[in-house]
This record gives structure tokens, sequence and C-alpha cells, in this order.
């Protein structure tokens, strides 16, 4: 599959053997799916990595298996209404079909193998059952992952109580059997132990990162740069409260201010604009100054985040999501580029200041959006944007970050 969400455990695949792990691998076959990244399954092969992967009979398997690397376009509504849909009748996730047929091939490599721990990286959720239950037949230590909280995460905020109480046991459950809980920073571990306060949990914090060597691959890419403006990219897909519509609506208005701003400035999309998105372009008249490339394969995305002048990014979550959710900011701060990022206070706004070439405003208020875009304009067009903190960036290298994910499990299998 493509999205950010692959590149965490593919990451720490790539660098455990050199910390002393060797990773074996289970998960279910391909399905039908939105996006597929071709360079990412390159990148596992090269590897040489033990994958099984197991008959799973989820919807996305019910829809076909699905070679296409093309996006298949999906309205926000309609997305929206499956979700829904999908959170009424399955529980913890879509996934859960899978949860078995781990187990049952879990239990083969448990009697073929010399396994010492078991490492699950959610979500999906399903993940974690499964891996919950091998340990609970092998007696195996377990970590638990979490790229995002299982209750209070942007998906969950529309549950019902009595989907909450289901999901709420169902990670009790987990937790209960868990060696060690991961999280992203420490708004998630917190948010995970206050859930269940009765339980005595031991949790650590490995943060998302990039992967340098992602940016040192020697290949060219159809990035249309505009010589003599600030070419100014978003990289990834847009969910329903995520939207570029405060962007687009702040430079309007900076352009009937000056309208000779419009001419220093062109807009690069990467992972695909849908058709509402589109409208709206037509209808502000940018359409002369935005380039859109589609869904791009992970190399070319970051290769594209080079060549740009600067980067932008929205998080527009419930402001009591709190914790890091977007993967992007990462490889943007791996890029070393100007960021500007479109966050409520929380993790996001004190890396971005952190990183010192960091800008950023409140996803909600026009006024600040606006101001910000002009402060960064002006820098720009004076050669004075602020330089990036090396520190920040080496602290999210892939390869140091999977150096404490291995520590952590030496004193786990000690």
């Amino acid at each position: 599959m493509g999205g950010s969400g692959v590149q965490r455990p593919l990451k720490f695949i790539k660098y455990l053997r050199e910390f002393g792990w060797n990773p074996i691998v289970l998960c279910p076959e391909t399905g039908s799916y939105q996006v597929f990244d071709g360079s990412l399954q390159k990148e596992l092969d090269e590897m040489n990595i033990e994958v099984y992967r197991v008959k799973a009979s989820t919807p996305f398997h019910f829809l076909g298996q699905k070679k296409s690397k093309n996006l298949i376009s999906v309205s926000n509504k309609k997305a929206q209404f499956l979700r829904k849909i999908s959170k009424l009748i399955y529980y913890p996730d879509n996934k859960r079909a899978w949860i078995k047929p781990a187990i049952t091939k879990g239990k083969e490599l448990f009697e073929e193998k010399n396994i010492d721990l078991i490492f699950s990286s959610a979500p999906p959720f399903s993940n974690h059952l499964a891996a919950s239950e091998l340990k609970k037949i092998t007696g195996v230590p377990v970590v638990l992952d979490y790229r995002d909280s299982w209750l209070n995460n942007h998906f969950m905020t529309d549950m019902f109580s009595w989907q909450r109480k289901i999901m709420m046991k169902m990670e009790r459950s987990c937790l209960e059997n868990a060696d060690t809980i991961i999280g992203l920073d420490k708004h998630m571990v917190n948010d995970i132990s206050n859930n269940h306060p009765e339980l005595k949990l031991k949790t650590e914090i490995v943060s998302h990162g990039f992967d340098p060597e992602d940016f040192n691959l020697d290949m060219d890419t159809k990035f249309d740069y505009k010589k003599g403006k600030l070419n100014l990219l978003y990289s990834g897909l847009f969910y329903e409260s995520n939207q570029p519509d405060i962007l687009l609506e702040a430079l309007e208005a900076i352009f009937k201010d000056d309208s000779d701003v419009k001419n220093k400035i062109h807009l690069h999309f990467q992972g695909g604009l849908d058709k509402r998105i589109n409208k709206l372009i037509e209808k502000l008249g940018f359409t002369s100054i935005v380039t859109d490339y589609g869904y791009l394969n992970h190399n070319e995305a970051v290769k594209n985040l080079v060549k740009a002048d600067a980067l932008w990014m929205i998080s527009n979550f419930s402001e009591n999501l709190k914790q890091i959710k977007s993967g992007k900011l990462f490889e943007y701060i791996g890029s070393e580029k100007p960021i500007i990022g479109f966050v409520h206070e929380g993790e996001a706004s004190k890396l971005l200041e952190t990183y010192k070439a960091g800008f950023f405003a409140s996803p909600n208020n026009s006024t600040q959006v606006k101001r910000v875009i002009k402060d960064f304009l002006v820098k720009w067009e004076a050669g004075d944007l602020p330089t990036p903190n090396q520190g920040v960036i080496q602290k999210h290298n892939r390869k140091f970050l999977t150096n404490e994910l291995a520590s952590i499990f030496n004193v786990i299998s000690a």
C-alpha cells in the first residue's frame, strides 16, 4: 500500500538488523486500496526480509486484488459515509477478518523459528488484537506501537458512547497483555494512560521520522519549477477537516490587496486534488498558478520536496487531539526546507518552533494565516528565511529512531 502510515514500520524493518534484531513480517495479502506505491514495495524487496502474507476476508479483499497504482478518486462525503458505516459494523476496524489467519500463521512461525519478541504497529488496531493473542499463546513479549490514539483519533470523534465502550474494552485487553506501549509523543502516551487509569502501563516515546537515504536517490522528477517565483508545495492527501481552502482564500485576499503578489508564487500539489478543490481553484482564478501532480510514489514525492522552495501542511483536527498526526511533517523536516504549518497549538507547533525554519498559524484563523503568508513572502523576497535547526533534523533520522526502538527491545527481552 501507499500512504504515510506504511513508512514507519517499513523503515524500522529496514534498519533493525543494524542493531541486532532480525524482523520477520506477518501481514495480509494485497487487497483493493486507494493508492499503491511500487517504490516502497521495491525497497522492501531489496531488503531480503522474510514476509508472510495470509488470506484475509476483509472488505478490501472482497473488492478484489488491485494491481494499479493509480489513485481511485473518492469524494470526501462518500469516504466519510463509508467510514461511518464501517465503524458501525466492524470492531475494532474493517481489517478484523485478518486476525484469525494472522494468529494461525503466527503460531506456525513460532513453532518453526526462534522468535524473541512480537511488535505490532497500528492503526489498524486489529493488528494489536492479533499480537495480543499471540502473546497469550506463546508468552513472548509484545510491544504495541501507536501511530494514532485508539480512542481519541480524528476518525473516532463521532463514535456513539456504546461504540466507545466496546473499543475501550478491546484496547484494555491488549494493554493488559502488553510489555511496552510506544507512542509518537508524550501527549499520545499520556492519552492512552489516562483512558485506562486502572492499568499500570510501561510507555515509551519513539517519534515519527524521515529516512535520509530517500533524499539521496539519484533520479529525475517532473517538478514544474517556476523560476523567480516562490514554489510552495503541499505533499499528501486531504481529509474532510484538512482542506486547502484556508490557504487558497488567504491568498485570494492577499492578491486583492496587491495584485503583483500573484506573479510571485506558484502552488504545487502532490497526492491528488478532488473535484471540489479543483472547482475552488478555478473559481478563484488560480489555475495558472497551480500544478497538480496527482498521486506520486514515495521516491518521486520526496525528490519534489527537495526541489520546492518551501513546504506547507495543515492539521485541522480537533484541538483536543494535540498529538502530532502527520508523518509528512517529519519528511518535510528531512528536506531541510522552510515549512508553513496551519496547526493548532500542540506538539506540531512546538516542533515547528524548535525547527527554527517553521512558520505556523491556527488552521481556522484566516487573519493569522494571511499574516503568516505575508510575513513569509517578505522574508523570502529579502533572502532572509531562517535556516533549520540541525539538531532537530538529526533527532528524527529513521536510523536514530530505530536504534531507540532496538534499545527498548533489548530491555524487554533481556
